[in-house]
């Protein structure tokens, strides 16, 4: 096919917008169906309030209320770990697998099928947890299995879709869905568990399901895996994206042989792997274990505890967006080289989050201000990592193998995943201070080496082996 080199077109009301704004909703529900057990298994477990807190809290309407809709689940808390932790077992077995089978099907079809599967069992939930305990581990774990295949399509997806000028505000509009879903399963769940529309909590199943079925219906009639293939896009913005994205769009009549020993022996693929577990330590650290900190440590009360926890992942939404403009501006400007644009917002998003580690030593129930800043400035600035950071270069370095580069890098960088929530529980044992000020000595070291790996070891040219043949043969 031959490309027509156009004048750039804007991208507010475009087909790559729509397609933007899309993938941004897919990540929302992905995330709402991730965190709905944690919210709704407040209500779910047959566990009566103490008898001191019925007495301070006797006049409170609304905490009658809750404990009322409870289902006398007799789940233990060990059990209780288990359900909520059986979704992250799935993409340890699908990330990779998920990037090599969207070479083949497209990752339209990959991300369809996987949104389709997890909101039915989403559906499905309250009648396997009636069942038994079993029945809604094996739910939990579908659905994470369902949901591996995510992230690695769509980053296949973009390598087709975002130009190079454009890419950050593309990728930090569809990443930054999942803080949205985040932010708005704290705000809603609470109030759906506590009602009687539907139950009370299965209500939050329910819904989360639905909307990921109503996602599924527009992707399939709207969304096509690249441009050459889309309907209802112009010829100025097809040939536009396909001249930008010419060395990192795939022939379908090429072998998919995946050079996996080269991806492996990549340094810029390393990079990305340690961005990978240092990033994700810290962000899972307050994903799982805010709440938990702000009632140990800061002493905030259950429903302003949840009301709390959900601004800072707004705010954190609203700094990807914009640092992924701020990043696209600096490179079209041409005045620094794209390298350093990423190094500079990838060090913004793991140092300033560093400083506040520092802050949160010295907090306690008497410093709540101060504590609740620190972590809003955490978290917040933590949206450069995803906006223009480490999580775009993966689009930068690996073309038409990002999506299997990323799977491969998230994979790994799921086991400090873990690890967060595992350190926290031994070391904060007795509930203290002083206890989590060690948690937050270990994410200040595990920040500062994920922002000098990057600063040290990243680049942002497509790797040789990451292109299409065409390409290959002009560097020749």
């Amino acid at each position: 096919m031959t490309i027509v080199k156009e004048a750039q077109p804007r991208l507010l009301f475009s087909v790559r917008f729509w397609l933007a704004l899309l993938c941004f909703f897919l990540n929302a529900i992905h995330f709402m169906q991730r965190v709905n057990l944690s919210i709704a298994i407040v209500s779910m477990v047959n566990t009566q309030p103490s008898n001191e807190t019925l007495i301070n809290q006797s006049n409170s309407t609304e905490l009658n209320t809750i404990y009322q809709n409870k289902q006398a689940f007799n789940w233990s808390k060990q059990n209780q770990g288990f359900l909520l932790s059986a979704i992250s077992i799935g993409p340890f077995f699908t990330q990779i697998i998920g990037g090599w089978v969207a070479l083949i099907l497209g990752p339209k079809l990959m991300l369809f099928f996987s949104v389709l599967i997890s909101s039915t069992l989403t559906i499905m939930t309250p009648i396997s947890a009636s069942f038994n305990f079993y029945g809604l581990l094996i739910v939990r774990i579908l659905i994470g299995l369902a949901q591996g295949v995510v992230t690695s399509s769509l980053n296949l997806l973009w390598a087709h879709w975002a130009p190079p000028l454009e890419r950050s505000t593309l990728l930090a509009i569809s990443n930054s869905g999942s803080l949205i879903g985040n932010a708005l399963t704290f705000l809603i769940g609470g109030f759906l568990c506590a009602g009687q529309f539907l139950g009370g909590w299965p209500s939050l199943f329910y819904l989360t399901g639905i909307l990921g079925l109503v996602w599924c219906f527009i992707w399939i009639l709207t969304v096509y895996d690249s441009p050459s293939a889309q309907k209802c896009i112009t010829a100025e913005e097809s040939n536009y994206i396909l001249e930008k994205t010419a060395e990192q769009s795939f022939n379908s009549e090429e072998k998919r042989d995946v050079p996996w020993r080269k991806i492996f022996m990549s340094k810029s693929v390393l990079c990305l792997i340690l961005s990978a577990l240092c990033g994700n330590f810290g962000i899972s650290l307050f994903t799982v274990c805010l709440p938990t900190y702000m009632k140990e440590i800061l002493d905030f009360d259950i429903k302003l505890n949840g009301e709390l926890c959900s601004i800072p992942f707004l705010s954190c939404w609203l700094f990807i967006i914009l640092s992924g403009v701020f990043s696209d501006i600096l490179i079209k400007s041409k005045k620094f080289e794209k390298i350093n644009i990423r190094k500079l917002c990838n060090s913004i998003g793991f140092l300033v989050p560093a400083i506040t580690f520092i802050g949160l030593i010295y907090t306690d129930s008497s410093r709540r201000v101060l504590g609740f800043s620190m972590i809003l400035i955490n978290i917040s600035f933590s949206g450069f990592q995803y906006g223009s950071g480490y999580l775009v270069n993966f689009n930068d370095i690996g073309g038409i193998y990002s999506g299997i580069i990323y799977g491969v890098a998230n994979t790994i960088g799921n086991l400090s995943a873990f690890l967060a929530p595992f350190l926290v529980g031994i070391i904060t044992k007795n509930k203290t201070s002083d206890e989590w000020s060690h948690v937050f000595i270990i994410s200040l070291v595990v920040y500062v080496v994920g922002s000098l790996v990057f600063l040290i070891f990243a680049k942002s040219e497509t790797e040789t082996w990451a292109k299409n043949s065409e390409d290959k043969k002009e560097d020749l």
